[in-house]
């Protein structure tokens, strides 16, 4: 496990108390909290405390540092204080959420508390063997099912090459098998045999697999740029264990040298309708204005309809539901091609960032909130 990993982990290891002596929780997490706070120890208390004290002191010298960072005023500074003191909420995740109000936070998950929450309700998410962590396994988890992914041309796994398809003179994708945000993503050109993929695959000194690169859906190209723009559709199982679509966000380029769709390496985030896939206003996922049309290709993006949504939703539920039904809570990566939508990765942890930011509104309103507070009362 690399260190970045590990400190990941271990960071996790001891989930923080959201208060000093009382938890401050936005109310559909409240119960969760409370029980929280009525298992601790005496030791695990005073030590809560300490950490509570030690991150009100912390959040006047964390506000100055956002401030700078977005280019803030000092009234939004000292909003932003009165705010995280009193909610107990990084003033960063104020800043990102264009939270304005204290009340606001009523429906927002944390971004700190996200992680022991998952690892609560998902804890399959949080083992070596997790299918989702894995996009080798993944993979061979749909194609085993007959789900719409990606062929798996090659694998490098602990320096042995193995070509399993005809490269057929396609052009490829090298993706690290546990890799995350487009990181050691590489494009390869047309290739033409088993021999000549092979030898292009003696430098990759990482595990990873081989893909054929995915076209984009014709009435998607205007907004793709470089980049395969992809939908993070997130399904929780519900009150009677059945998946359910709770959450999805819509990622693409915002340059056109990036060869990536995420946030992390400057695309644009846009929430999307569950009802009919349609696309609201796009934004930069740390800090800049909003868009209503792409800033680099000028095509519209608010209003439009993402094609065959009913069938991606379909898709997600079919792969919850059929083939990964020991994850709670799953968020899928779904591309949609000339072909229909096909899926490119699950991710057991998919964050509460982007999809709060992109929709501007937090994920405790509707049945996420309610679905999250149902799974922590039965796992309690």
């Amino acid at each position: 496990m690399a260190g970045y990993d590990r400190l990941y982990y271990l960071r996790k290891a001891w989930p923080l108390f959201p208060g000093i002596l009382r938890p401050i929780a936005a109310p559909f997490l409240a119960p969760h909290y409370e029980s929280r706070r009525a298992g601790r120890g005496p030791l695990r208390a005073a030590i809560d405390a300490v950490i509570g004290l030690g991150f009100h002191l912390w959040i006047p010298l964390r506000a100055a540092k956002v401030q700078r960072r977005f280019g803030f005023d000092d009234a939004w500074r000292d909003r932003a204080i009165a705010i995280a003191r009193a909610r107990f909420v990084d003033p960063n995740d104020i800043a990102l959420f264009r939270i304005e109000r204290p009340e606001d936070l009523d429906r927002y998950v944390r971004r700190f508390e996200d992680a022991a929450i998952n690892k609560r309700i998902n804890p399959l998410g949080w083992t070596a063997g997790c299918a989702l962590a894995d996009k080798r396994r993944f993979a061979e988890r749909c194609r085993a099912a007959g789900l719409p992914c990606p062929e798996t041309v090659a694998t490098v796994i602990d320096g042995t090459i193995a070509v399993l398809a005809d490269p057929a003179d396609r052009p490829l994708v090298v993706k690290p098998t546990h890799g995350e945000g487009g990181d050691g993503l590489r494009l390869l050109g047309p290739i033409a045999d088993a021999q000549a993929l092979a030898a292009r695959l003696r430098d990759v000194a990482q595990d990873c697999l081989v893909q054929p690169l995915v076209v984009v859906h014709p009435a998607l190209a205007d907004i793709a740029l470089g980049a395969l723009p992809t939908v993070r559709i997130v399904t929780m199982l519900d009150e009677a264990g059945m998946p359910e679509l709770v959450s999805a966000t819509f990622r693409c380029a915002a340059d056109p040298c990036a060869r990536v769709d995420n946030m992390k390496a400057g695309g644009l985030i846009v929430p999307v309708t569950l009802e009919d896939g349609r696309l609201g206003r796009a934004c930069f996922g740390y800090g800049g204005v909003d868009h209503d049309i792409h800033p680099a290709s000028g095509a519209q993006i608010a209003g439009r309809a993402l094609p065959d949504w009913a069938g991606a939703a379909a898709l997600v539920t079919r792969a919850h539901a059929g083939v990964f039904a020991d994850y709670v809570l799953i968020g899928w990566d779904v591309a949609f091609t000339a072909d229909g939508p096909i899926l490119i990765e699950g991710n057991g942890k998919p964050g509460v960032l982007m999809p709060q930011r992109a929709a501007r509104r937090g994920l405790g309103e509707g049945r996420y909130g309610a679905l999250l507070a149902h799974h922590l009362a039965t796992k309690s």
